[in-house]
């Protein structure tokens, strides 16, 4: 998850009129994907893979291809077909489509790229002139291909079962994000990771139908369920990070996740690699003499680091600094900072746990999963007066 992201404005977007024509005539050509059976959870559209050249689709059976704008159904043999936008639409070496294709294998699965999915697979020719793969399946099924790239699946079943209520809370809280791209989420940190049916995992996929339909919610809907991976000890209000508070993201002492193996760990990077990356970012500053954290959060994350030059003296979020130096660089904003004396001198950061530090930490579920907690009391501890509704 991208925490800069998440500030985006999350209610449903505006397709333009354009797309909203399209959107309906592929829906007539090819329906959408139906639910889960026994489920009734919405159906979401996943951005797979964004503004490229071509995009190669796979399957073991035959393709259904619905063209919106003839209003026709072609049927492909089993086998692989190289898509690529046209000046007018998007053609194969031997077919030619309108701009918009819906895609399904008459059974079992579509590869699109590397992955193979569930559900449907839309092609959209972008006003760029390439093409963006688009997965529309239920929710649920989503949710299959989320939870073992956010969580180890040998973990405790609670844990497991935390996550999967937080990821469905946030999936469904994000919905309509990219509505003016033509889809709700993305598969990458911008939203969740998701990795289709290859990133399934049995005991992934048992937790997510063991909490079916389970999201957390505040005033009726559902919230910002943020989370990370390691709090270093304390977890962090929403206000710090992004400058809104959410008032049931508010920071607790957090005495788990000690088996993290980011709990401590230390950075360095010399000054001339720092101004480097500085100036990169458009904050150029030469002959750094300092860097010194300004202030920090009631958890003790820095807020605002100074770094003095020659002349002059750069004053910087943390969590800017974090995104110009890199979030696996700075692992996380609780730390401290100091300059070497070194023959290079190198500017050394010392830091606890991994991410923003916002919401669950998982490392902490699994730790409350093992000393027998369930993944409600699990989320009540780092979520604050929230309730379970079933959706």
């Amino acid at each position: 998850m991208n925490p800069r992201e998440y500030l985006r404005r999350r209610g449903p977007g505006v397709l333009p009129p354009t797309l909203v024509v399209l959107a309906i005539l592929a829906a007539a050509v090819l329906p959408p994907v139906a639910p889960v059976r026994g489920s009734t959870s919405p159906v979401v559209r996943v951005g797979v893979l964004l503004a490229l050249e071509a995009i190669a689709i796979a399957a073991e059976s035959s393709i259904e291809v619905g063209d919106p704008v003839a209003q026709a159904v072609t049927a492909l043999p089993a086998g692989t077909y190289e898509f690529r936008p046209s000046p007018r639409g998007i053609e194969t070496s031997t077919n030619r489509f309108g701009p918009v294709l819906r895609l399904r294998a008459t059974t079992g699965w579509l590869q699109a790229g590397p992955r193979r999915y569930r559900g449907t697979i839309e092609l959209r020719r972008t006003p760029e002139g390439r093409l963006t793969a688009i997965n529309e399946l239920d929710l649920e099924e989503y949710l299959y291909g989320v939870l073992r790239m956010e969580i180890d699946p040998r973990w405790p079943p609670e844990a497991l079962k935390a996550l999967a209520v937080t990821a469905r809370t946030l999936a469904l809280q994000s919905l309509g994000r990219f509505a003016a791209e033509g889809y709700d989420l993305r598969a990458t940190t911008d939203s969740q990771v998701y990795g289709g049916i290859n990133a399934e995992d049995p005991r992934t996929t048992a937790a997510v139908d063991a909490t079916r339909g389970m999201i957390m919610t505040h005033m009726g809907r559902p919230i910002f369920a943020a989370h990370h991976s390691d709090s270093g000890g304390a977890t962090e209000s929403s206000e710090f990070v992004w400058g809104q508070p959410y008032p049931y993201l508010r920071g607790v002492p957090d005495p788990y996740g000690q088996a993290a193996p980011t709990r401590e760990w230390i950075s360095r990077i010399d000054l001339p690699t720092l101004e480097s990356r500085l100036a990169r970012a458009g904050r150029p500053l030469s002959g750094v003499s300092g860097v010194t954290v300004t202030a920090i959060s009631p958890s003790g994350r820095a807020l605002d680091v100074r770094i003095t030059g020659v002349g002059t003296v750069l004053d910087l979020r943390a969590t800017d600094l974090r995104a110009i130096l890199g979030v696996t660089f700075l692992r996380s904003t609780l730390l401290t900072v100091r300059l070497t004396g070194d023959e290079v001198p190198t500017v050394e950061f010392q830091g606890r746990g991994y991410g923003h530090g916002v919401g669950l930490p998982q490392w902490s579920a699994r730790d409350q999963a093992l000393l027998g907690r369930n993944y409600q009391q699990i989320l009540t501890f780092y979520y604050q007066g929230i309730q379970f509704a079933n959706r």
